[in-house]
C-alpha cells in the first residue's frame, strides 16, 4: 500500500506540480528553480535566427515547439510523427529496453514493460496491428524490480518486488518461476568500509531496491540513493610481477554511490536508458567527470593508502569517476516529457521527437548522445 501511495504521489508531482507552480508564478509568488515556466528555463539566445514564418511566434510551450523553432519551422507545420497506440500504456513509468540504440537499429523492435505486461514497439514503422506497439504477454505481476530480455523478446528474466524471479520465453509467451535460493537477483553486494580496503555486506539493502536497471554497470535506485554496481573481483595473491584479479562468484558486486549533491534536495525517481536520471522536477545525464583509467592501469588498482587494493574495482574507482550534468532543455519542458527511449523522447501528446535533437547539451558535430554509455564530460588534452 505504501509503495502504491508513493507511486501516485510521484506521478502527481511530475505531471501536475510544474503547472500548479507556474500559476503561482503568474501570481507573483517566489518559486524555486524546479517550477519555472519553459520560457524562463530555456533560453532562446542560442537558437539560430528564425525564419519569417516563426519570427512572430510566441515562446515555445512544448518540447516539440522548442525543436521546431530551433529548426526555423512554424509550429503548425510539424513533421514529427505520433506514437500510435500508446494510450493507456506509455506513461512515465513504462520501461523501454535500454540495451540497444534503436535510432540506428531501425528494423529491430523495442521491448516495453508497463503495468505487468510485455510489449513490442517500433518507432520507425507500425506493427501488424497497425500501431507502433502491441502486447506480447502478461507478466506474473505489475511491480517489476528488474528485467532483462534479448532484443527479440524470446528469452530473459524478470524479478518482482517480492524478490521472486521468473524465466521468460516467447513465443508462445511463458513465465516460469526460478528457485530464489539458486537464482537470487543479487548473491552478494558489498560496499567499501571507511578504510577503502575492507568490504562490508550490504546485500539486503539492494535486494529491496526500488528499481534495478540492467547493464554494465547495474544501476539501482535505493532509498533516495543511486548506486552503480560492478562485478566484484579479488586479488590473487599468488601472482607476481602484476596484479591479477579473479572474478568473485556469479552475481557478486561492489557498489559505489553516485554523487547527488547536484540535485540540491531533489528526489531521484527513475533511470531512462543507461544514463538519464529523472528526479521529481528535473532530468540529469550521468557523465564521466574525469578521464577513466584503463582497468589494467596500476593507478586504478590502488587502495587509498597507495597499497594494492585487495578487491577490484578499487575504492577510489578511477576507471569510472562519474557525475551528474543537468539537461536544461528536457528540464525546461519537464511536464511535457511522457517517456524516453534510446531513440526518441515521447511527449505528453505522444509526439515522437528524435533523442539526438533533444540531447545536445555538451555535444558537438562529432559527438552525439549515446543511450548505452556514459559521455566523457571533461577536457581531453
Amino acid at each position: 500500500m505504501q509503495h502504491k501511495l508513493l507511486y501516485f504521489i510521484e506521478r502527481y508531482n511530475k505531471k501536475y506540480l510544474p503547472k500548479i507552480l507556474t500559476v503561482l508564478l503568474l501570481a507573483s509568488l517566489a518559486l524555486s528553480a524546479c517550477a519555472k515556466k519553459p520560457s524562463e528555463t530555456y533560453s532562446s539566445t542560442s537558437i539560430p535566427e528564425p525564419s519569417q514564418n516563426t519570427s512572430t511566434q510566441a515562446e515555445p510551450v512544448t518540447l516539440e515547439q522548442a525543436l521546431l523553432k530551433e529548426r526555423g519551422k512554424p509550429y503548425d507545420q510539424s513533421d514529427y510523427k505520433k506514437f500510435l497506440g500508446g494510450e493507456g500504456i506509455i506513461y512515465e513509468y513504462a520501461e523501454f529496453d535500454c540495451n540497444l540504440d534503436h535510432s540506428y537499429s531501425k528494423t529491430i523492435n523495442d521491448l516495453v514493460v508497463a503495468d505487468g505486461k510485455l510489449y513490442q514497439a517500433n518507432f520507425n514503422s507500425v506493427l501488424a496491428n497497425g500501431k507502433n506497439i502491441q502486447e506480447v504477454g502478461t507478466l506474473p505481476e505489475k511491480n517489476i524490480r528488474y528485467w532483462r530480455l534479448t532484443h527479440d523478446g524470446e528469452m530473459g528474466e524478470i524479478y518482482l518486488n517480492d524478490g521472486s524471479g521468473y524465466k521468460i520465453s516467447n513465443p508462445p509467451f511463458a513465465a516460469s518461476p526460478m528457485d530464489k535460493a539458486q537464482h537470487p537477483l543479487f548473491r552478494k553486494v558489498y560496499r567499501y568500509a571507511s578504510d577503502g580496503k575492507t568490504l562490508e555486506d550490504h546485500t539486503a539493502e539492494y535486494l529491496n531496491a526500488d528499481k534495478v536497471y540492467s547493464g554494465d554497470p547495474i544501476i539501482t535506485v535505493v532509498g533516495g540513493k543511486v548506486s552503480l554496481l560492478f562485478s566484484g573481483k579479488y586479488l590473487d595473491k599468488g601472482t607476481t610481477g602484476w596484479n591479477w584479479y579473479r572474478d568473485m562468484d556469479r552475481r557478486e558486486y561492489i557498489a559505489f554511490d553516485l554523487e547527488l549533491s547536484e540535485l540540491a534536495g531533489e528526489a531521484p525517481i527513475r533511470l531512462f536508458n543507461r544514463n538519464i536520471l529523472m528526479t521529481n522536477c528535473a532530468f540529469y545525464e550521468i557523465v564521466y567527470a574525469s578521464e577513466p583509467l584503463d582497468d589494467s592501469d596500476t593507478k586504478a588498482q590502488l587502495a587509498p593508502d597507495a597499497s594494492v587494493s585487495p578487491y577490484y574495482p578499487a575504492a577510489q574507482h578511477l576507471n569510472c569517476n562519474v557525475k551528474l550534468r543537468k539537461l536544461d532543455l528536457l528540464t525546461a519542458f519537464y511536464s511535457d516529457v511522457r517517456n524516453i527511449s534510446t531513440s526518441h523522447v515521447i511527449t505528453e501528446d505522444y509526439t515522437m521527437l528524435p533523442i539526438a535533437e533533444v540531447l545536445t547539451d555538451g555535444y558537438g558535430a562529432y559527438q552525439k548522445y549515446d543511450p548505452c554509455r556514459f559521455y566523457w564530460d571533461y577536457d581531453q588534452k
